[in-house]
Protein backbone atom coordinates (compact mmCIF):
# COMPACT_ATOMS: atom_id res chain seq x y z
CA UNK A 1 0.00 0.00 0.00
CA UNK A 2 2.91 1.75 0.76
CA UNK A 3 3.92 2.35 -2.80
CA UNK A 4 0.67 3.18 -3.84
CA UNK A 5 0.60 6.56 -1.62
CA UNK A 6 4.35 6.68 -2.69
CA UNK A 7 3.78 7.14 -6.55
CA UNK A 8 0.97 9.87 -5.29
CA UNK A 9 3.92 11.74 -3.62
CA UNK A 10 6.13 11.50 -6.75
CA UNK A 11 3.49 12.15 -9.33
CA UNK A 12 5.48 15.21 -11.15
CA UNK A 13 8.99 13.46 -10.33
CA UNK A 14 10.34 12.01 -13.60
CA UNK A 15 13.61 12.02 -12.70
CA UNK A 16 14.96 8.48 -10.69
CA UNK A 17 14.51 5.10 -10.61
CA UNK A 18 11.46 3.10 -9.41
CA UNK A 19 12.17 -0.45 -9.34
CA UNK A 20 9.86 -4.03 -9.71
CA UNK A 21 8.44 -3.74 -6.39
CA UNK A 22 7.83 -0.09 -6.43
CA UNK A 23 5.94 -0.13 -9.66
CA UNK A 24 4.17 -3.80 -9.52
CA UNK A 25 2.19 -2.75 -6.46
CA UNK A 26 1.42 0.41 -7.69
CA UNK A 27 -0.60 -1.77 -10.78
CA UNK A 28 -1.96 -3.64 -8.37
CA UNK A 29 -3.24 -1.37 -6.05
CA UNK A 30 -4.45 0.75 -8.79
CA UNK A 31 -6.33 -2.00 -9.94
CA UNK A 32 -7.72 -2.88 -6.76
CA UNK A 33 -9.12 0.79 -6.19
CA UNK A 34 -10.37 0.99 -10.11
CA UNK A 35 -12.84 -2.49 -9.44
CA UNK A 36 -13.88 -1.32 -6.08
CA UNK A 37 -14.77 2.29 -7.73
CA UNK A 38 -16.26 0.52 -10.61
CA UNK A 39 -18.61 -1.29 -8.68
CA UNK A 40 -19.45 1.36 -6.23
CA UNK A 41 -20.17 3.84 -9.49
CA UNK A 42 -22.30 0.52 -10.76
CA UNK A 43 -24.83 0.49 -7.58
CA UNK A 44 -24.91 4.32 -7.28
CA UNK A 45 -26.09 4.09 -11.23
CA UNK A 46 -28.41 1.33 -10.19
CA UNK A 47 -29.53 3.32 -7.35
CA UNK A 48 -30.23 6.41 -9.11
CA UNK A 49 -31.79 4.59 -12.20
CA UNK A 50 -29.35 5.06 -15.13
CA UNK A 51 -29.23 2.71 -17.65
CA UNK A 52 -25.73 0.87 -17.64
CA UNK A 53 -24.39 0.31 -21.07
CA UNK A 54 -20.92 -1.38 -21.73
CA UNK A 55 -20.07 2.27 -22.62
CA UNK A 56 -21.40 3.55 -19.08
CA UNK A 57 -18.69 5.09 -17.02
CA UNK A 58 -19.44 6.66 -13.88
CA UNK A 59 -18.33 9.83 -12.09
CA UNK A 60 -16.35 8.65 -9.27
CA UNK A 61 -14.22 6.05 -12.03
CA UNK A 62 -13.71 9.16 -14.48
CA UNK A 63 -12.43 11.29 -10.87
CA UNK A 64 -10.09 7.92 -10.06
CA UNK A 65 -8.62 8.28 -14.06
CA UNK A 66 -8.13 11.55 -14.35
CA UNK A 67 -6.23 11.43 -10.98
CA UNK A 68 -4.52 8.34 -11.34
CA UNK A 69 -3.29 9.28 -15.20
CA UNK A 70 -0.12 11.74 -14.00
CA UNK A 71 1.03 9.30 -11.54
CA UNK A 72 0.76 6.27 -13.83
CA UNK A 73 2.91 8.29 -16.16
CA UNK A 74 5.70 8.84 -13.70
CA UNK A 75 5.73 5.58 -12.75
CA UNK A 76 6.33 4.05 -15.81
CA UNK A 77 8.77 6.77 -16.38
CA UNK A 78 11.03 5.93 -13.63
CA UNK A 79 10.60 2.11 -13.73
CA UNK A 80 11.90 2.29 -17.47
CA UNK A 81 14.78 4.23 -15.86
CA UNK A 82 15.32 1.31 -13.74
CA UNK A 83 16.32 -0.76 -16.37
CA UNK A 84 18.54 1.98 -18.11
CA UNK A 85 15.92 3.03 -20.82
CA UNK A 86 14.88 6.89 -21.27
CA UNK A 87 11.21 7.51 -20.54
CA UNK A 88 10.52 8.10 -24.17
CA UNK A 89 10.41 4.68 -25.07
CA UNK A 90 6.87 5.15 -23.33
CA UNK A 91 5.85 6.61 -26.76
CA UNK A 92 6.00 3.35 -27.93
CA UNK A 93 3.07 2.21 -25.97
CA UNK A 94 0.27 3.73 -28.57
CA UNK A 95 1.37 0.61 -30.57
CA UNK A 96 0.73 -3.23 -29.88
CA UNK A 97 3.65 -3.85 -30.65
CA UNK A 98 5.08 -1.05 -28.11
CA UNK A 99 2.96 -2.66 -25.32
CA UNK A 100 4.22 -6.20 -25.02
CA UNK A 101 7.58 -3.99 -25.23
CA UNK A 102 6.86 -1.73 -22.54
CA UNK A 103 5.69 -4.53 -20.77
CA UNK A 104 8.77 -6.90 -21.30
CA UNK A 105 10.95 -3.71 -19.90
CA UNK A 106 8.49 -3.52 -16.97
CA UNK A 107 9.15 -7.24 -15.99
CA UNK A 108 13.09 -7.06 -16.28
CA UNK A 109 15.56 -6.66 -13.30
CA UNK A 110 16.41 -3.14 -12.80
CA UNK A 111 20.26 -2.02 -13.62
CA UNK A 112 22.17 -3.43 -10.49
CA UNK A 113 23.61 -0.38 -8.79
CA UNK A 114 24.01 3.31 -10.56
CA UNK A 115 22.73 3.83 -13.89
CA UNK A 116 22.66 7.67 -15.75
CA UNK A 117 19.33 7.93 -14.13
CA UNK A 118 20.91 7.63 -10.49
CA UNK A 119 20.88 5.54 -7.93
CA UNK A 120 18.10 2.66 -7.23
CA UNK A 121 15.22 3.03 -5.54
CA UNK A 122 14.90 2.54 -1.91
CA UNK A 123 11.41 2.55 -1.16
Amino acid sequence: MKYFFLAFKKWNDINGRANLKEFWYFVLFSLIFSLLIGFVDGILMVISGQEITDDSLGVLSTIYSILIFIPNITITVRRLHDVNKSGWNLLWYITIIGILFILILNVLKGTEGDNKYGPPSTA
